[in-house]
């Protein structure tokens, strides 16, 4: 039987090919699904397949003429890798300590090289940390002792600026906090005054917002918590699964596995089916999240309103194991859900999403997106062709596990790492 020709690829990325028989593409390859590893990265995505009856010289032939012609215009469209120049701070202080391990501090930026850091050994407390002096100074605790784990996961998961003047900062802040009469977790949105001076005070306004249902201390580290600030009264929030068994249950997981608009008076959610957005950015009206997928299938998703993301019936990842909380129904696949625009395997532990400013040293980077890992250790640059379309995505070691990034006012970004450290990072355009 003669053979044909499949030639894959992905936008004009040329991704391989593979000569098989008509009975054979007909029957077997008919709804087949190419996915191409690159450093580590790949595209999960439906390819375009051009058939040709062609001998095997032929196919490789044009093979090899395809990829000549895709390689050399990719290279042409290639940017630049970028180069990190970073000071290290080290700030034992604000790192939280548990006997199940470390975490780093979740930060916010104020005006007058200050910033807001959430943590310390308890994980409860925010501190005021000057960048020029190089020290900090304990404005309280946010989260009650008595909702708290010794536990590293119990701690502040994201600080938002929702306005600042020179007297005033009004401030989000939220967490996972422990309820003892239920013996279960939900996560907290508080809503926070502080008043400037040679001694500032902090001080609560109001309760914005409590995830329901509370569930049993599982995977706590899903609690997300990530904050996007939209306008001073307004902001997104995201809610991770909290590790519960009946996630896959529409009316069981509530506000579980979510994206949430929120404001002092009113509540909405936006999307679901989600497993863990540690990192969240508003571009313009356009909203972004970071998410952990399992062993593989981290996502980076424009978020739509009213859309189910997926999880967990499907994901790129695979369960961990048999005695995990859940096990995705079809792992390996996002057939029927809305695609991430970029996803990862293996993982690389995504949290925070920062744009990186117009101007300044970043060179053909201005305006991209930048993403904090943990598990790999790096940042990772991501080009959007446009609000759908990822083009360059290239990570760069830092040797730190990134747990908060932001972007200073200078143009810097500035990390916070699980070994209780402040990253400054400049571009070396």
């Amino acid at each position: 039987m003669p053979n044909c020709l499949r030639i894959y690829t992905a936008g004009s990325e040329f991704l391989g090919f593979k000569t098989l028989t008509l009975r054979e593409f007909a029957y077997k390859y008919s709804q087949d699904y190419f996915t191409h590893f690159k450093a580590g990265l790949n595209y999960p995505y439906s390819v375009a397949v051009s058939k040709k009856r062609l001998n095997l010289g032929s196919a490789v032939i044009a093979a090899a003429v395809m990829l000549f012609a895709t390689g050399f215009t990719q290279a042409l469209a290639q940017t630049t890798v970028p180069k990190l120049q970073i000071t290290t701070i080290k700030t034992p202080t604000v790192q939280v300590v548990a006997p199940n391990g470390e975490r780093g501090a979740a930060a916010a930026v104020l005006s007058q090289d200050l910033i807001l850091l959430g943590g310390g050994q308890k994980g409860s407390n925010l501190y005021l940390y000057n960048l020029v002096s190089n020290s900090e100074q304990l404005l309280g605790q946010v989260i009650p002792a008595n909702q708290r784990l010794n536990d590293s996961r119990f701690a502040i998961t994201d600080i938002a600026v929702l306005s600042e003047s020179d007297l005033q900062v009004n401030l989000l802040i939220s967490y996972p906090a422990y309820q003892k009469n239920g013996r279960c977790v939900v996560v907290k949105l508080d809503n926070y005054k502080l008043t400037m001076g040679s001694k500032p005070v902090l001080s609560k306004v109001k309760n914005w917002f409590t995830s329901k249902p509370c569930v049993p201390v599982s995977a706590v580290q899903h609690a997300a918590g990530r904050l996007a600030v939209i306008d001073p009264q307004t902001a997104y929030l995201t809610i991770g699964d909290l590790g519960y068994s009946k996630i896959g249950s529409k009316t069981a997981r509530g506000d579980l596995g979510s994206v949430f608009k929120v404001s002092a008076v009113k509540v909405e959610k936006i999307s679901s089916g989600h497993r863990n957005q540690q990192g969240i950015v508003l571009i313009g009206t356009d909203l972004y999240t970071a998410e952990h997928g399992p062993r593989g299938g981290d996502e980076l998703n424009l978020i739509k309103k009213g859309v189910d993301y997926g999880w967990p019936i499907v994901t790129y990842g695979q369960a961990y194991s048999s005695g995990d909380y859940v096990r995705p129904t079809r792992p390996g696949t996002h057939d029927g859900f809305e695609l991430p625009i970029y996803q990862w395997t293996p993982s690389v532990a995504a949290t925070e999403l920062v744009q990186l400013p117009q101007t300044g040293d970043w060179g053909a980077w201005s305006s991209q997106l930048v993403m904090g890992t943990l598990k790999n250790e790096s940042l990772i640059f991501i080009q959007l062709l446009s609000k759908e379309k990822v083009g360059q995505v290239s990570a760069v070691d830092v040797g730190e596990r990134v747990r908060d990034l932001e972007l200073l006012p200078n143009g810097k970004l500035l990390a916070t790492t699980d070994s209780g450290k402040i990253l400054l990072i400049g571009g070396g355009a």
